[in-house]
């Protein structure tokens, strides 16, 4: 316990005293509130410690109060507002995000492209960017017109272009468009399933390439699983 002795008072209480900050100071013990400023004493009455412009009642708290020497006066913080409540999605709205969510795992599944075996029976990987498909389709015609060497080029960028032969070509071509034609259909049937669909948590638990149910099913798409 220190030896406090208030400016305003001739008689030495006792207490605790702990600077905080610059500015402030900690005043435990069983002592009102003071604001005229305080020194601390030794039994013998030297001076050892000099408060004298804590004159401002910073905040009382349990068991004291805390002075301030720059007129500051404790503020309550404004409390956190309540975080606004997310609103739940709409069925129709986890449709749609579910859609565009297919709809981007085709266009990937599609750039990615294919593995083709050629006449020689080597295999070589052609992806099927936008690009590369409309490229695809001026390939087919010189295909039909009977054209040998035709110049294309696999995935692998560090490969230089090379000739194809018409037969290799069309094969290429084919098996191009018949990826590209299978992905289209599938989406196209698989965004009418998940537009059927009135259970959230089953819509958000599609994934690319589930099986979509016989009855959401189109003719194109049964013809092609059988083929």
């Amino acid at each position: 316990m220190k030896n406090i002795r208030f400016l305003d008072a001739n008689e030495i209480v006792y207490g605790e005293v702990e600077k905080l900050s610059p500015h402030t100071v900690k005043i435990t013990g069983e002592i009102s509130p003071n604001i005229s400023g305080f020194r601390l004493e030794l039994d013998s009455g030297a001076v050892y410690g000099k408060y004298d412009g804590f004159t401002t009642l910073f905040k009382e708290i349990e068991g004291g109060f805390i002075l301030s020497d720059d007129g500051s006066i404790y503020v309550e913080p404004e409390p956190m507002p309540e975080p606004e409540p997310v609103p739940e999605q709409t069925l129709e709205e986890v449709q749609e995000a579910k859609v565009a969510e297919m709809n981007d795992a085709q266009q990937k599944m599609i750039q990615e492209g294919i593995n083709v075996t050629l006449t020689n029976g080597t295999i070589e990987h052609f992806t099927l960017t936008d690009h590369d498909q409309t490229s695809l389709v001026g390939l087919q015609a010189q295909v039909l017109a009977g054209e040998e060497n035709i110049p294309w080029h696999t995935s692998d960028e560090t490969e230089h272009c090379k000739f194809y032969s018409n037969a290799d070509m069309e094969l290429i071509t084919a098996a191009a468009m018949a990826y590209v034609t299978w992905h289209v259909t599938y989406f196209r049937d698989l965004r009418i399933y998940i537009r059927s669909l009135a259970d959230k948590a089953t819509i958000e638990s599609i994934r690319y390439g589930v099986e979509i149910p016989d009855k959401y099913k189109s003719d194109v798409l049964k013809a092609m699983e059988v083929a």
